[in-house]
This record gives C-alpha cells, structure tokens and sequence, in this order.
C-alpha cells in the first residue's frame, strides 16, 4: 500500500483504533483484519494519508464507500454513528488528512464515546448501539494518548540526532535555515544574553554560531532545516515534519510570507548580520507572519503561535530580541 496515495478509512474506525487498543481481546472487533492492517500501517507510516469516506444520500454521495465496512448494528445507526464523529471532528465525507493529524484531532475532540458509539438505553431496535460503548475502553485509550495508536519518536533516536544534527551545525561554514525559523531563532533569544540548549531543536546552537560569526552565510531553504533533526515531530525517514493540527502548512505559510516580506527567495544566501537587519527592518512583530496580520484563528488547521501576541505591557519575545539586535553587531 503507498503511502503517498491516500486510502479509504470510514469515519467509526478512528474510533476503533482507539477504542481496541485498550481491549483485552482485539479480535472481537468487528472487521479485526481490516483495523489490523491500519493500526500497522499508520504506526509505521504516521503520515499516510487517510480520506474519511461514509455513506450519505446528499451532493456528498459521490465518495460513498458502499456497505462493506458497515458493522451488523445495520445501516442506519452506522450512518449516524459516522456523520457523528465528522461533526465532532469538523470535517465532512471526502476530507483528506495525514493519519496523525486524524488520530490528534480525534484524541483532543471526541474524548468519550458515548453519544456516538452507543446511546444508553436503547429507543428501539435499530438504535441499541456498539457492544463496545460502555466497555470504557474507548474512554481508556483517550487516557492513553495518540502515542497508543502511534508512538511517539524514541528519545535515544532524538538524542542521536541532537548529537549529529549539532556536530554537522557547529562545523558548517554556511546554515541551511527555513525563513520562518529566523523568527523563532529571534524569539529563543527573546533579548537575554544567557542561553541555554535544549533537545527539542537547535534553535541555541544556530544562535551560537552567528553570533560568533555574524558573517556567516545563511542560505534560506524549503522545508525542515538544521534546526529541526531533534524535534519529536520530525520525522528522518521521510525529511518532513508530521506535527499534528496542520502544521506543515502553517509552517510552509510563514516560510513564504517571510520571503514576500523581506523580498528574497528559496535558495538566497545572505550573512547572518545582513539577513536580521533586513529582518528588522521590515518586520516589526511575529503576529506579521506567525499570527498571519491579524490573529485570527480560522480553522483548526489554521492556529497561530502564542509568542505571535503582543500587548504594550508584555513585549514579545521577538520584540525584545529585535531591540538588542540579536546580540549580532553591525545589524
């Protein structure tokens, strides 16, 4: 099965992914064989594309999966039951997304099953619910986390790269640094003179290295950069960062809202001095870019960074670093 072709999944399963993994017996699931190969897949593959297809009688009828994934409490509660959870969710028949961000969105939005799964006392035949949903273990695997159904990046494997990732930054005689991440390298300094690493990224180590050569090339990059090998939301297989809620594409807008901002283009080279003056110049706060100009969160997809907030009595971050330069003289 590609990963770089989405597949088919029906709404209720997100839920069955879940709601198994704290089962003592999986097989008595309906459908096991099926749950099986996608709790495999996106535990290997936590980026594989999954579209939530469910059967309607309305203009979203044309991606209709058909009965086959129907469990035997018969059609009408299986309809209900996945136009519950696409309404939970925010989404609607069709929608498409990366299967971390389903399982994020799922553990964060649907914290119980009942009201979906099951409805209490039955109202008739039709409508006496999964056999599952008052079994609490739906509600056990929520308690459990995301990293149940896909475990989170090893922190040895983090470490490693910490390690790596830092030797390869220190030794570079130019940084390969995404335009959003000059903000974020801004805001880590956040005007102190003291700083501390941490393992997360390498967010410290690029601030080091300009600062003690303020001429040191910066070549402005599409995508993960030298700051991101340790994050847990990088993923050293593939290149990309799979954080959830939509964050490649938040990262990707600020990238290329940086770049319109300061004039420049992926693949520019520029001394680190040069860059932040430019920086400072015309961008006078992260709501600019990391808030998108306004603040104003659209979607779920669509959130911005808390460090994008500024008020007269609490200055940014960002702010404090850009009235101190960086630390970088010349700028």
């Amino acid at each position: 099965m590609s990963q770089s072709q989405a597949i088919s999944i029906r709404p209720y399963q997100l839920m069955c992914l879940v709601c198994r993994g704290a089962a003592a017996d999986p097989k008595a699931y309906d459908h096991a064989a099926r749950l099986d190969e996608l709790a495999a897949l996106i535990r290997a593959h936590p980026e594989q594309p999954l579209s939530l297809c469910c059967n309607v009688d309305s203009v979203y009828a044309w991606q209709n999966p058909g009965p086959e994934g129907d469990t035997p409490e018969g059609s009408m509660y299986n309809a209900k039951r996945d136009l519950d959870v696409l309404r939970a969710l925010g989404l609607v028949p069709g929608d498409t997304r990366p299967a971390l961000e389903l399982m994020t969105r799922l553990i964060n939005k649907i914290p119980v099953c009942r009201g979906i799964c099951g409805y209490g006392e039955a109202t008739g035949p039709d409508w006496k619910g999964c056999r599952w949903a008052a079994s609490g273990n739906y509600e056990a695997g929520v308690a459990h986390g995301v990293a149940a159904v896909i475990p989170s990046r090893p922190a040895e494997d983090q470490a490693r790269c910490k390690a790596s990732s830092c030797t390869e930054l220190m030794a570079a005689d130019r940084l390969r640094i995404r335009p959003h991440h000059l903000l974020c390298m801004a805001c880590f300094n956040g005007g102190k003179s003291d700083l501390t690493p941490i393992a997360e990224d390498n967010l410290f180590e690029a601030i080091d290295a300009i600062q003690k050569n303020p001429d040191l090339p910066i070549e402005l990059i599409a995508g993960p950069c030298m700051i991101c090998p340790p994050c847990s939301t990088y993923n050293p297989n593939t290149g990309w960062c799979i954080g959830g809620n939509g964050m490649g594409l938040r990262d990707e807008k600020k990238d290329l809202d940086t770049l319109q901002r300061l004039g420049l283009k992926y693949g520019d080279i520029r001394p680190a001095r040069e860059l932040y003056r430019l920086i400072f110049q015309r961008i006078g706060a992260t709501l600019e870019i990391c808030g998108y100009g306004d603040g104003r969160v659209d979607s779920y997809e669509w959130t911005i960074c808390p460090a994008a907030i500024q008020s007269d009595s609490d200055p940014t971050l960002y702010s404090r670093a850009r009235a101190i330069k960086m630390g970088l003289e010349g700028v």
